[in-house]
């Protein structure tokens, strides 16, 4: 692992054939891309291809067919399948890291989704929803928005709060609800809502469950995920379920899709601008702004890939018997990659104007990648206040900073 952690932070990844094949894959989603604007979900062909690479099984156990890769090389894919499409790449961060939360459910509730088929694919969301326990489990009922990819997908992830019962501290402490429960597609409705200007083909509709009855091993407490006591990590104990849970949540989806939209972005400005004369006389390459906000772009972009690799590589050497990472550094992490998805717009934006006004047409790809942008800043993990809240406070000797927050 040590020595792949190395290539990995070097930039080498010609040994990992999820890469390649992701960058195989790139040049046939620049030719759907159009075609996929106009799709309120990704495209069946594309979910296929998916399937067939592999990709939404990195982070899931070996032993059900899984990769069971590092979170660099997972996140390094859906940044590479971004620069052709974004709601791919985003598609890919949502529905790939809940194979990795099936992990840590009882074995019964693995089988179910995985035995028969272990390319079955799960959507969530998390929100809390209201549930009242029942003798042998639970009964829930409501509704949930933006459960993106849930089309392709035959299981469900729902949050929930148990009426009448108080959670574990650490859950409660990071503002989660109590439970995550896992549902077939048989015990919910797809509401087929999203209509919508950016990542308009992730197809993040709403889900509504009408008293459902939960059983007992199909709910999983987060205390237990937080704490590495879940039921999942008997038999899934490898180095990839012992790593801090929401240093790899909470940056599977946001900021590789910001990363790849950017640099497909910057590839389509120069596409389209290549060898250009203005009517001036001034090539393009002769233009400060154009080649100012290209070299700040695709630097910025390795910049932030970097730092996000170096520290998913601090956290894999401690699992592996290192040094400790200590919680400022961890709250540090989650303030870096929340910055990535707003950085990554405002470089779009400037790309976006330096276009002129060949930008506009539906035609082009600029303003398909900036309504993406634009879109992918505004979830609520991209909002680096709250991060800087909880990092910079603690550092500036306020003790309430980090009470509901967890790293």
């Amino acid at each position: 692992m040590a020595h792949q952690i190395s290539d990995f932070l070097n930039g080498d990844f010609s040994k990992s054939v999820y890469v390649q094949r992701a960058r195989d894959l790139v040049p046939e989603l620049r030719k759907r891309s159009e075609k996929q604007w106009h799709h309120p979900r990704v495209l069946d062909e594309t979910i296929a291809d998916m399937q067939e690479a592999g990709f939404f099984q990195m982070l899931q156990p070996r032993r059900w067919g899984g990769g069971e890769t590092t979170p660099i090389e997972s996140f390094e894919v859906a940044s590479i399948l971004s620069e052709g499409e974004p709601s791919v790449g985003w598609v890919l961060g949502v529905v790939g890291i809940h194979a990795y939360h099936l992990a840590f459910f009882s074995e019964r509730a693995q089988e179910e989704v995985w035995g028969r088929n272990t390319k079955t694919l799960i959507s969530s969301p998390y929100a809390p929803g209201k549930a009242v326990r029942v003798d042998g489990g639970y009964r829930l009922s409501g509704r949930w928005s933006f459960s993106s990819g849930s089309d392709h997908c035959d299981w469900t992830f729902l949050g929930g709060n148990v009426e009448g019962e108080e959670h574990g501290s650490t859950a409660k402490m990071s503002g989660l609800p109590a439970f995550t429960f896992l549902l077939p597609r048989s015990d919910y409705e797809v509401v087929h809502n999203w209509n919508v200007h950016g990542l308009r083909s992730t197809g993040s509709n709403d889900l509504i469950v009408k008293d459902v009855f939960i059983p007992e091993h199909r709910a999983l407490l987060w205390e237990q995920v937080l704490t590495n006591s879940a039921p999942g990590q008997h038999k899934n104990n490898g180095l990839l379920y012992k790593l801090p849970f929401f240093q790899i949540f909470s940056r599977a989806t946001q900021p590789p899709a910001a990363l790849g939209a950017l640099k497909g972005m910057v590839q389509s400005f120069i596409d389209f601008n290549a060898g250009k004369v203005s009517r001036h006389g001034v090539h393009i390459g002769q233009n400060p702004q154009a080649t100012l906000v290209v070299a700040e772009s695709l630097s910025r972009v390795e910049e932030m890939k970097s730092q996000v690799y170096k520290n998913y590589a601090r956290v894999i050497a401690e699992v592996e018997g290192g040094t400790s990472v200590p919680m400022d550094d961890r709250r540090q992490f989650r303030f870096q990659a929340s910055q990535i998805g707003p950085r990554c717009a405002k470089y779009a934006n400037e790309l976006y104007r330096i276009t002129g006004g060949n930008a506009i047409y539906e035609d082009q790809a600029f303003g398909r990648f900036l309504n993406d942008l634009m879109a992918i800043q505004t979830h609520q993990l991209c909002n680096y206040q709250l991060h800087a809240n909880a990092w910079a406070g603690t550092l500036l000797g306020y003790e309430e900073a980090a009470r509901n927050y967890h790293a």
